[in-house]
């Protein structure tokens, strides 16, 4: 098991609270967005849901022309108020909040302070912008992560809109995704993290809604065959190992999938 059940659940209550406070489409990114591309397909393929995510990843447009009013009126900086209001606390680039690991309740810091780091799980806001505006760590102290590939959901309007939560949300074509996923995972440092980006390419690949051929010719059109390679080729076999456990799939036709895109 990847995550516990309460982590999940508890990421998906949270997202539905900010999701409930935003005026605008909110961009979903990440292992969610995964979630959603391929949950479907996934529980018809093997009778279970598929991971979902602890951590939230939500992405933003950011025009290099605005001016700082309309910097403190975007979407973005509205989001980073929301979540604080919310109780979460600026850590870098990320936001932050502590829950009990066995009930979901959220913890003050005092709480937190208290108790030993396996009683707690940290649960992480990424907001995540297609540039970054000269102005904005004056604004808000700190530059945050940067995706280029946003520009094609924003600009290229590579996206699908779906209703979570009562709301209209964008989630980036699976090969968009899957083209992020293949950036991020060779330059992750933390086991868990690699594996889950291990397995949502293993799960785009194979189960979102799009056919491998042509998935796999979508991919190739935004990025290069090489950066593809390198990334594949840095998944050890342990890891696929792990993550075949992950998700109750044989490890061979891991490997077999991963192995449809060098």
């Amino acid at each position: 098991m990847l995550y516990q059940s309460t982590e999940t659940k508890t990421s998906q209550e949270q997202m539905q609270i900010i999701f409930a406070q935003l005026e605008t489409q909110t961009c979903l990114l990440g292992g969610w967005a995964v979630y959603y591309l391929v949950n479907e397909n996934f529980q018809k393929a093997t009778g279970k849901t598929y991971i979902g995510s602890r951590d939230i990843d939500l992405g933003f447009h950011m025009n290099m022309d605005w001016t700082q009013e309309q910097l403190k009126n975007s979407e973005f900086a509205t989001t980073i108020k929301i979540a604080e209001c919310m109780g979460f606390n600026s850590v870098s680039f990320r936001l932050v909040k502590d829950f009990d690991i066995d009930t979901g309740k959220e913890l003050a810091p005092e709480e937190s302070a208290k108790r030993p780091l396996y009683q707690i799980f940290q649960l992480y806001i990424d907001p995540i912008v297609d540039c970054i505006h000269p102005e904005i760590k004056n604004l808000l102290g700190f530059v945050p992560i940067d995706e280029p590939l946003l520009s094609l959901i924003f600009q290229e309007k590579m996206y699908r809109t779906q209703s979570l939560f009562g709301k209209n949300v964008l989630i980036p074509e699976p090969h968009v995704m899957l083209a992020m996923k293949l950036n991020s995972a060779p330059k992750r440092d933390k086991e868990h993290k690699l594996l889950k980006d291990i397995a949502d390419i293993y799960a785009l690949l194979w189960y979102s809604d799009i056919k491998l051929s042509k998935l796999k010719e979508q991919l190739f059109a935004i990025t290069s065959k090489e950066t593809v390679k390198q990334a594949v080729r840095t998944f050890s076999i342990e890891d696929i190992n792990k993550v075949a456990t992950i998700l109750g799939i044989n490890n061979q036709e891991i490997s077999r999938v991963l192995k449809e895109i060098l």
